[in-house]
């Protein structure tokens, strides 16, 4: 299945670079529904969905959400929220609550919740990501290595006009997403090195 990568070129860029316009064209070139992998430019995803939700309906079989606070809603290890503070900050974005309770085929990577991060020997640091992840469940080549590696539930998610989230029901009778409330880091590293140089150059398309 094609991947779309919808986001900011920079993950530090905020300013807008993709308009429903430009969207809608990409969507409408492609010749089967595509994974879309949203981390930034929700406004022009709302916007299109709002004026026209046939063609998401028509051409987006998953739509990946990378980004959101599940603090307060979900139980998160208190030692993530001192080690990556920064994921914790800021408001809530009304944009995003809307797209993630739109019922469009959601798979949801709560920021401060999907933290992957890959040990460089060489810098003897940490990167910390969550695109990759949600890359890895986009393509899913094999299903069952992602079983093992990624905890993925139906949930229903509720939000307020502010864009936070006041409740999140795991298991739910009536779903209206899934939301990754788990991923094994070490397992996926180690995965992630023993595939990627075999999966070289079968990576998405970038909407720009």
């Amino acid at each position: 299945m094609t991947v779309l990568l919808l986001g900011p070129p920079d993950p530090y860029d905020d300013t807008p670079h993709v308009t429903p316009q430009t969207l809608a064209e990409v969507l409408r070139a492609t010749p089967e529904p595509v994974s879309l992998i949203a981390t930034g430019e929700f406004a022009a995803l709302a916007a299109l969905l709002e004026a026209d939700p046939a063609l998401i309906r028509s051409k987006i079989a998953r739509l990946f959400l990378v980004g959101g606070r599940a603090e307060g809603v979900l139980p998160i290890d208190p030692r993530l929220k001192e080690r990556y503070p920064e994921r914790f900050g800021g408001a809530p974005d009304p944009t995003f609550a809307r797209l993630l309770t739109s019922g469009e085929g959601v798979i949801w990577l709560p920021g401060d919740l999907c933290l992957w991060r890959h040990w460089d020997e060489d810098k003897q640091e940490a990167t910390l990501l969550s695109t990759l992840p949600a890359l890895c469940l986009a393509r899913h080549p094999e299903p069952m290595p992602w079983l093992r590696l990624f905890r993925t539930v139906p949930a229903r998610v509720a939000v307020d006009n502010t864009g936070r989230v006041t409740e999140l029901t795991v298991n739910a009778p009536s779903p209206n997403l899934y939301v990754v409330v788990a991923i094994d880091g070490a397992a996926l590293s180690r995965f992630l090195i023993a595939e990627l140089p075999r999966r070289a150059g079968a990576g998405g398309q970038v909407v720009s």
